[in-house]
């Protein structure tokens, strides 16, 4: 579902501002842009997102005004610098390599830069920091509510005409059999040259085909799903993946009954049945 949320935390220092923003997506992927020196909490933000957003592409920039952070509270350890550039040159005279060892490669290696310091810096903007990123996590619900409500009213619509078309079906099982018992009884007419026919043996045809192309129990279920799918919308909370689940259980039983089906309108009615659970299932991706 798409949304957008921003939230602001201000404080003597500066001031913490959040911008989210989700588009349609079948899982949770989130993608942070964080100043340097809060990446330390890329992880914990994104669990927070994840506990409230469960599906979507997620885009947070986190920015601020002023200074959160000090240089002189990350500090190197010089000595080790030093042992892994001697290494780092060693290494590199026995493989034959021919590349300069710059600084880049030097102060990634672990236990070079110490954060214990800056870590214990940061803990005291967290607060301030999860103030604003609250604040715009509540706003993108709203906005994506919104959306919600605006799309479950699009699939009770889409609901209610299948509903409308079920029935119409339905009406015509019976219709089913006598269309297929008048058909069979023209060809065997045309085969046999307009001469009287075995009406012992037609009709036992006929009772094969009834019970082949029975759809009684089709229909049930298609009722039932469709009863489970309203439920479901009525319900809201995380309806995403159960609605697209129903969906396919929807398409399932149509598909059978297409397939058993020889009535015109029936076939007719299965094709339209057809295209709105497809098109539920296309919404049921910007569902959370």
């Amino acid at each position: 579902m798409t949304g957008f949320g921003k939230g602001e935390a201000r404080f003597k220092s500066g001031k913490v501002t959040v911008e989210i923003k989700t588009v349609n997506h079948k899982f949770f992927d989130a993608t942070l842009k964080l100043p340097n020196g809060i990446t330390a909490f890329e992880d914990k933000i994104k669990e927070i997102l994840q506990k409230r957003v469960k599906r979507g592409k997620v885009n947070l920039n986190l920015s601020y005004d002023g200074v959160l952070l000090k240089a002189e509270r990350m500090s190197i350890d010089r000595k080790s610098a030093r042992n892994y550039y001697h290494e780092l040159e060693g290494l590199k005279r026995y493989l034959g390599l021919k590349e300069d060892i710059n600084i880049k490669d030097v102060i990634t290696l672990p236990g070079v830069l110490n954060f214990a310091s800056l870590e214990a810096g940061l803990a005291v903007f967290w607060p301030k920091i999860k103030t604003a990123l609250d604040m715009a996590i509540g706003k993108l619900i709203s906005d994506r509510e919104k959306e919600g409500k605006a799309l479950s009213k699009d699939l009770a619509s889409r609901a209610g005409k299948i509903a409308a078309m079920l029935r119409v079906i339905k009406s015509r099982t019976h219709l089913n059999v006598e269309e297929y018992r008048r058909k069979f009884t023209d060809r065997v007419k045309d085969l046999t040259g307009g001469r009287d026919i075995d009406m012992g043996r037609l009709e036992m045809e006929v009772a094969i085909f009834a019970k082949n192309s029975d759809i009684s129990e089709e229909i049930t279920r298609l009722e039932n799903h469709l009863s489970n799918f309203n439920k479901t919308i009525s319900a809201g909370g995380e309806v995403g993946k159960k609605i697209d689940f129903i969906a396919q259980e929807l398409h399932r039983e149509i598909n059978t009954i297409g397939s058993k089906a020889s009535d015109f309108k029936i076939s007719k009615n299965v094709i339209e049945i057809k295209g709105e659970i497809e098109k539920i299932r296309e919404q049921a991706k910007n569902l959370e």
